[in-house]
């Protein structure tokens, strides 16, 4: 049986919002609505969805970024939502973020080797010489070099900002790293070589990712399995290739049609989604993606359809799926 690194149990995150002058009533954005995922040691589980579903906010969940409104985060089988503390830093050194914007992620008035080395001195692993030959290979390592250390943020373009926060990801050797939107920032040309990268430093450091972005192309590039989230919650989840290629959930039927291909005549073939995302301060009854699908009935109107396996290893959350 695999090792499970992550497990996640019935995680929520309600943001409260002000109520209502006239009503006086409260309510709440319900960003993460009941979640259960396992994470296993190694791999790249892919998190897809539109964006608002509430992915970034899950992956920020588990790095500790925001305080859960219920809910479980098992690392290694221990719930980290009690730590505090020196028990949190220590957790810090386990799990670390790589940030979608790699401009706004890192501090202008901070040289590329200061950033990448200032979490060995925050930790106290390394300081001084020491600390900055550290950073120095860690450059050398995401494919920059020496000479860049004394550079500033201004001073390098997207993909090489990246490249730094990547390193400073790297710095204090996690088992796992969430990969917010990674590429989603940088030109096309550089993409490749920077999800080229990531992968390369998995099987070296022996990392596991999290890996969150809205585009499939990608995810089905990096992942080895992928779950697909709406609305704040996981709506199916497969290993990539059964997930690709044979999705149950509508949702993912539409997601999956919608991906471009140099084929005009699979345009006829687009499976479209009637209206837009329901707000997430007053979701739908039921299945929250019935008013959108072409094949709802009265049950999914009436009942919240749990996550189960209907084949080996792939689970979706649907009344009538296939």
């Amino acid at each position: 049986m695999a090792d499970i690194l992550v497990d996640i149990r019935g995680l929520r995150k309600h943001f409260p919002v002000k109520g209502s002058p006239i009503s006086g009533r409260k309510s709440a954005v319900k960003a993460v609505d009941g979640v259960d995922l396992a994470v296993y040691r190694g791999e790249t589980l892919g998190l897809v969805g539109e964006s608002g579903c509430g992915k970034t906010t899950l992956g920020r969940l588990v790095v500790r970024l925001e305080t859960p409104t219920s809910g479980e985060i098992l690392f290694e089988g221990e719930n980290i939502l009690g730590y505090g503390g020196e028990k949190l830093k220590a957790f810090r050194r386990e799990v670390q973020m790589i940030f979608q914007d790699p401009y706004s992620s890192l501090n202008p008035r901070r040289s590329a080797g200061s950033t990448i080395g200032e979490p060995l001195l925050v930790h106290g692993i390394s300081a001084g010489r020491e600390r900055d030959e550290e950073a120095a290979r860690l450059m050398e390592k995401v494919g920059l070099t020496r000479e860049q250390m004394g550079r500033y943020p201004h001073e390098f373009s997207g993909g090489q900002r990246q490249r730094i926060g990547i390193a400073r990801a790297l710095a204090l050797r996690p088992k796992l790293i969430i990969a917010d939107e990674p590429v989603s920032a940088l030109d096309v040309s550089i993409q490749a070589q920077i999800l080229n990268l990531l992968r390369s430093l998995q099987r070296e450091f022996e990392l596991t990712y999290l890996f969150i972005s809205h585009d499939l192309s990608v995810v089905e590039h990096m992942s080895d399995r992928v779950a697909v989230m709406y609305l704040g919650k996981i709506v199916e989840l497969a290993a990539s290739a059964d997930l690709y290629n044979r999705p149950l959930h509508p949702y993912t039927q539409a997601l999956i049609s919608a991906i471009p291909v140099a084929d005009p005549g699979r345009m006829s073939r687009r499976l479209r989604t009637r209206g837009d995302v329901p707000s997430p301060i007053d979701p739908p009854a039921g299945c929250a993606f019935h008013p959108r699908c072409s094949r709802s009935s009265d049950a999914c109107r009436d009942a919240v359809p749990a996550l189960v396996e209907r084949e080996k290893g792939h689970f979706v959350a649907c009344h009538l799926p296939g």
